[in-house]
């Protein structure tokens, strides 16, 4: 097979070379290659489908349906009725009565790609119909089930948004339904640009971030090649991987349609892939392939390292020649193309790692700051806030369920830890860059993330380059890709265009905090912050004593700033659940403890700082802090009904006759050492 034309191949274990593709009808004005271009909600499927989507509407009858957040259910999927003699899905067809196709797209490896409509809601998607031989395979189908349940729960802007998958009763076919995207495959502008060192590792950086999302769900792609790259708007910098469909489960003990065989294109698997070590496939599988994709955006061509499947294997064995990259990368990509998974990197974050020592090879390396937790498990934890109520974050006398903290990354109101540089990947428009300033970009973002639904998001770079502008941000969204392009859409307003997007500092959240988010947003305070945390995560451990003996929890350390603060102060954390708990009622309560001594409150020298450490008992996870400002008479009762109907409208009334300003801080209770 030529290079230039990689298809998605399986092969079997022990089979000596892959076996060839289904044959295929042929349709007018097919793409040679596979264009994937991946939008709308799941609404009510009908009688007899089987859906797993992001959330759940009330099901028709005899619809099976699995939502996130929820245990797969024991049922056994009724066998796939046949499907109309000689004819498959056309424009005009109707699916489950929701999504109606309307045009033919693209054919690949595992199906056909048409673009469709919610016939509810009027939004565009892209439908990928599963080949009828996978589709009739029952292990296949358990398979994208399985998968279903993690793919449906990936947000990142780096990665297509899944919405559903299902089976279509009448048609008698298995099909995933994914968000629209309007662009270009990377492969199709292979040589059409020309990338320096700094853009390829802008474009590194956020492909690494997004796959980093997905191995963190347990999945990894072991697809990754140009064809599975989307550019949304033709830029680079909004980078979009699709297509996992051959995504294999991490857990060791699963299995996927192909076993321990290769799936995967020739031109940019991994050796494991093909049968060297062991076939030993993990996230290690997806830096070798992301390495290639690079290498091929820098050479303008493809890698070269495919050919027959004897070939494949024997041009990993040799090495992969990286000369063409520009020296910026090189030594990132040769650490990544290490034959040997076990002496390549192994993981995103260490590509992330070594991207950043790429960036500053002059500055001297930090120790990796480890999660503070008590050193000796038996060690009694400090106690609660004294005289202070207790929320239910704060003790194991606390409501059920509920305890302390948590999400991606700690970011407070105007936080001081900067995003990584990531300059610009693709030309900016003529006479863009020139026209507008930096200041203009700053004021078009900042004056956007307001409005921007179920988030609270934070400007942490803005910086000007020959290709563009480049932004980074850090915070909180109920769907980080549809912020990215609120923001690309403001700027783009200005006559700007944007040569880098750093999301990875800001983490999707659970819907559950969006009233909350929505109500409090509004009243945020544009003043320097005066709450922080100590580090991004906290590790999970036993307590050995005290109150929470025998629970796991972790120790987290706040500093709180009250210099020049006139006006009465309230502390709340913000729970998974929606629900907002009380930590400080009022600035009086928190002097009064802070006076009466002990280890929670540790008053620093200088100036009216305070450091607080609170041991919270919960399972991983992520929340937040708020922090109250203003005249007083903070209504805790009003902030625990975020849920009810005309919650925003009277939480506005009262934070507008109490003059309050709201600062936020994030983070996230990992348990990633082995209790």
């Amino acid at each position: 097979m030529k290079e230039d034309d990689d298809k998605t191949v399986f092969q079997a274990p022990g089979a000596p070379t892959p076996p060839q593709e289904p044959a295929e009808d042929a349709k007018p004005d097919a793409p040679a290659e596979e264009a994937t271009v991946f939008s709308a909600s799941p609404q009510t499927p009908a009688a007899d489908a089987t859906i797993i989507a992001p959330g759940a509407s009330t099901p028709a009858a005899d619809a099976t349906v699995i939502a996130i957040g929820t245990p797969a259910p024991a049922v056994s999927a009724p066998p796939p009725p046949a499907p109309r003699s000689g004819v498959g899905v056309q424009p005009g067809d109707v699916l489950n009565h929701i999504f109606e196709v309307k045009r033919f797209i693209a054919r690949g490896g595992m199906g056909e790609v048409f673009e469709g409509i919610n016939v509810n809601s009027d939004e565009r998607v892209a439908i990928k119909v599963i080949l009828p031989a996978l589709a009739a395979d029952p292990n296949v189908t358990a398979m994208f089930r399985k998968e279903a349940q993690t793919l449906v729960r990936l947000s990142h802007p780096a990665l297509v948004q899944y919405r559903v998958l299902a089976q279509e009763p009448q048609l008698g076919i298995f099909y995933i339904v994914t968000e629209f995207i309007e662009g270009v495959n990377l492969s199709d502008v292979l040589g059409k640009v020309q990338p320096g060192g700094q853009e390829l590792i802008g474009l590194t950086r956020r492909l690494a971030e997004g796959l980093k999302a997905a191995h963190e769900l347990g999945a990894i792609h072991r697809d990754i090649a140009p064809d599975n790259v989307l550019l949304e708007g033709e830029t680079l910098a909004r980078a979009r991987i699709v297509d996992f469909g051959i995504a294999k489960d991490i857990d060791p003990g699963s299995k996927t349609i192909i076993g321990d065989g290769f799936a995967g294109k020739l031109g940019y698997v991994a050796p494991e892939q093909l049968g060297d070590f062991g076939r030993d496939v993990g996230p290690w599988t997806d830096v070798y392939s992301l390495a290639l994709v690079i290498l091929a955006v820098a050479r303008g061509r493809g890698t070269d390292m495919g050919g027959s499947f004897v070939d494949a294997i024997d041009k990993r064995r040799k090495g992969v020649d990286t000369s063409a990259a520009p020296p910026e990368i090189r030594p990132v990509l040769d650490r990544m193309l290490v034959a040997d998974p076990a002496q390549r990197l192994r993981s995103m974050d260490e590509v992330l790692a070594a991207l950043r020592e790429a960036e500053a090879p002059s500055s001297p390396k930090k120790p990796v700051r480890k999660p503070r937790v008590p050193a000796d498990p038996s060690a009694k934890p400090r106690p609660a806030l004294p005289n202070i109520p207790r929320p239910a974050l704060i003790g194991g006398a606390g409501v059920a369920g509920a305890a302390l903290l948590g999400v991606i990354g700690w970011i407070a109101f105007g936080g001081t830890g900067q995003a990584p540089s990531t300059p610009g990947a693709v030309a900016a428009k003529p006479g863009a860059a020139a026209a507008v300033t930096i200041d203009t970009v700053r004021g078009a973002v900042q004056a956007e993330l307001p409005r921007v639904p179920c988030s609270w998001l934070t400007l942490t770079k803005a910086e000007q380059g020959a290709g563009g502008f480049g932004l980074g941000f850090s915070g909180v969204a109920g769907h980080p890709a549809n912020a990215e392009a609120a923001v690309f859409k403001a700027v783009g307003t200005q006559g700007a265009t944007i040569a880098s997007s750093d999301f990875s500092g800001v983490a999707p959240v659970n819907a559950s905090f969006c009233a909350a988010l929505d109500g409090i947003r509004p009243i945020r305070s544009a003043d320097s912050p005066r709450l922080s945390v100590s580090q991004p995560k906290y590790e999970i451990s036993t307590f050995g004593e005290g109150d929470y003996k025998g629970q796991l929890g972790a120790r987290v350390i706040m500093d709180l700033v009250l210099d020049g603060l006139g006006e009465d102060f309230a502390l709340y954390s913000i729970e998974e659940s929606g629900e907002v708990s009380e930590i400080v009622p009022s600035k009086a309560a928190f002097l009064a403890a802070a006076k009466a001594g002990g280890s929670a409150i540790e008053q620093l020298p200088g100036r009216e700082r305070y450091r607080i450490s609170i041991d919270g008992t919960r399972s991983a996870g992520w929340s937040g802090i708020l922090l109250l400002t203003g005249r007083g008479g903070f209504d805790t009762a009003l902030l625990q009904n975020t849920k009810g109907p005309d919650w925003q409208a009277r939480f506005a009334d009262a934070a507008g006759k109490g003059g309050w300003k709201a600062e936020m801080v994030w983070f996230k209770f990992v348990d990633e050492v082995p209790n």
